[in-house]
């Protein structure tokens, strides 16, 4: 069987995954790389989509939207107004307040994707959560519309290269959570595996049975993560099924015979 129908059949056939349990370890390891980089496809693509469309509305609203300005000094100025202008447009706003009128507190909670400029900061709202404010005067800040519209322009211009490195960071990482993982799963498994009557289990047994067991938790969670789905305690319920599935597994090879049997 080939390691793409492998990675089909650990979704469902805890019995399919208990036969694989004799494959040499690298085989399992290679397994993991796999699953990784299939799990990690759509995440990818939609953080690809999302950031591309975030830099491209951005320069889109710095042009079209935002007044005159220039920061100085650790302030925010513009001669084209002294009001705060709010703009909303697919899904995103742009808010631009030199006269000093609104504060974090304002515009916190308010919004679910939003960047603020304000009098003495900047502030970037994603998913309805409000990061660190940007102090102007810590970044020692100087800088007018026309720069800003350009800097932006030549980050345009670099996202590909930018988004690449971005995921292949995030495929790093997440890989090597994932050995993480299935070597503390695999140790729960050799834990137990006289009680459930395997005894003679290696931990490279364990270990390789791990590596196919993680396949429909880790799958769910990927697709859970890139539909936006907040469901609460998603490490408990993770561990949760790998757990179940893995003395699933179990249940299907074959126990040593004893003396009576024999």
């Amino acid at each position: 069987m080939n390691i793409f129908k492998q990675f089909i059949a650990s979704l469902y056939s805890p019995k399919m995954i208990a036969s694989f349990r004799h494959h040499k370890i690298g085989r399992a390891i290679g397994y993991v790389f796999l699953l990784m980089f299939v799990t990690l496809i759509p995440l990818a693509i939609s953080l690809g989509t999302t950031i591309y469309s975030f830099v491209n509305q951005l320069e889109n609203h710095l042009e079209e939207n935002v007044p005159d300005f220039q920061i100085q000094n650790g302030l925010l100025t513009s001669d084209e107004t002294d009001e705060p202008v709010i703009n909303e447009e697919d899904g995103q706003t742009i808010i631009f307040d030199p006269s000093g009128e609104l504060t974090q507190s304002d515009i916190s909670g308010n919004y679910d994707e939003a960047i603020a400029l304000l009098e003495r900061e900047a502030i970037l709202i994603t998913n309805g959560v409000t990061q660190q404010p940007v102090s102007y005067q810590d970044l020692d800040l100087n800088l007018t519309k026309t720069q800003a519209v350009d800097m932006v322009e030549a980050f345009s211009g670099m996202l590909p290269l930018i988004i690449s490195l971005i995921i292949v960071l995030m495929y790093l990482f997440y890989t090597a959570s994932k050995f993480i993982g299935v070597t503390f799963l695999a140790l729960i498994g050799f834990i137990f595996k006289k009680s459930v009557g395997l005894p003679n289990m290696t931990y490279k047994h364990s270990w390789v049975l791990a590596a196919f067991t993680v396949t429909l938790p880790t799958t769910i969670f990927a697709l859970v993560n890139v539909t936006g789905l907040n469901i609460p305690f998603q490490f408990g319920i993770y561990w949760t099924i790998a757990i179940v599935m893995l003395f699933q597994v179990l249940r299907y090879i074959p126990k040593p015979k004893t003396n009576e049997q024999e």
